[in-house]
C-alpha cells in the first residue's frame, strides 16, 4: 500500500494514515476484500510507531472501513467504497 507521511505538516500521522487509507478505497486503488498489511509491516513500510498504525487500523474498523477476519487480519469491508465516499 502506497501511503506519503508527511510528519510536517501538522495533521496527526494515525490521522494521515486513516485519510489516505479511506482516499485510495474510494479511488478504487484498494478494493474490498484485498487485506492490509498487517501493523508491524506496515509500520515498518512507513517509518512510524506500531502503536500509530494501530490506531489509524482502529479507527478505520470504527468506521466500517476494515474488518478483521478471523485468522487472516484485517481486510477492506465489502461496503467501504460507500464509507469512504460519503
Amino acid at each position: 500500500m502506497f501511503l506519503n507521511i508527511n510528519p510536517a505538516n501538522g495533521i496527526a500521522i494515525y490521522d494521515q494514515v486513516v485519510r489516505q487509507v479511506k482516499f485510495a478505497v474510494a479511488q478504487g486503488a484498494v478494493k474490498p476484500g484485498n487485506l492490509v498489511p498487517s501493523v508491524r509491516e506496515m509500520a515498518r513500510e512507513l517509518a512510524i510507531n506500531p502503536n500509530t498504525v494501530a490506531r489509524a487500523y482502529q479507527q478505520l474498523q470504527t468506521d466500517g472501513v476494515l474488518e478483521q477476519v478471523r485468522g487472516m487480519g484485517l481486510e477492506v469491508a465489502a461496503d467501504a467504497v460507500k464509507q469512504c465516499k460519503s
